[in-house]
């Protein structure tokens, strides 16, 4: 990822609660691993020292084991800091994608067909934005096969009522008319039997 891309970005936490807590958990995981590491490193080498060696060893041991705790103290908070900035660019990268699908839907139960959910390049959950994007598109093919099916239904039946209103049709263009209406119910009712509405 370009380090341009990064800084694109004009917010960092999008869904705070959720990115806080992937940042918090994995901020106590390395937290409790260094300190296991410390301590195995501690444990180990005075476990060692204790089966006999002479002071001045012990001395030297000594010091490297203080140097090295020391580096520690520095090293540990450089990696937590190092982690957190890490953690909010790569929750971001899941959080900014749900929030983006979550005002979609949100545009959708309004019933506007027309919203898609376009991620970045670097994004995760590509193929959940791009299954939501098929379910609106393929929901927005149907109900403009419906609209289209009862804009026809109603130009026949304005014409049928008209017609026969005024006694400008006959029999045979009455059923004429009938039939188109018939075959027009049919394609509408085909359409609304796709759609699985009882629940297993």
């Amino acid at each position: 990822m370009a380090l341009k891309e990064i800084f694109v970005r004009r917010k960092f936490l999008i869904q705070k609660e959720f990115q806080l807590k992937y940042v918090g958990f994995l901020i106590l995981t390395i937290l409790a691993i260094s300190i296991l590491v410390v301590l195995t490193v501690n444990l180990s080498i005075w476990a060692a020292l204790e089966k006999g060696v002479s002071p001045q060893v012990q001395a030297v041991v000594d010091q490297i084991l203080h140097n090295m705790n020391v580096l520690f103290m520095f090293e540990i908070p450089l990696v937590l800091i190092i982690s957190i900035f890490a953690a909010i660019i790569f929750s971001h990268k899941v959080a900014g994608p749900v929030y983006r699908l979550q005002q979609a839907a949100m545009q959708v139960v309004r019933g506007d067909l027309t919203s898609n959910v376009h991620l970045r390049r670097d994004d995760e959950l590509k193929n959940l934005s791009s299954a939501f994007n098929s379910v609106v598109d393929n929901m927005h093919l149907l109900v403009a096969k419906d609209r289209k099916l009862i804009t026809d239904l109603s130009a026949i039946t304005d014409t049928l009522y008209s017609n026969l209103k005024d006694n400008k049709i006959s029999q045979e263009e009455a059923l004429v008319l009938i039939r188109k209406l018939n075959d027009l119910v049919g394609e509408l009712k085909t359409l609304i039997m796709q759609y699985k509405i009882e629940k297993s």
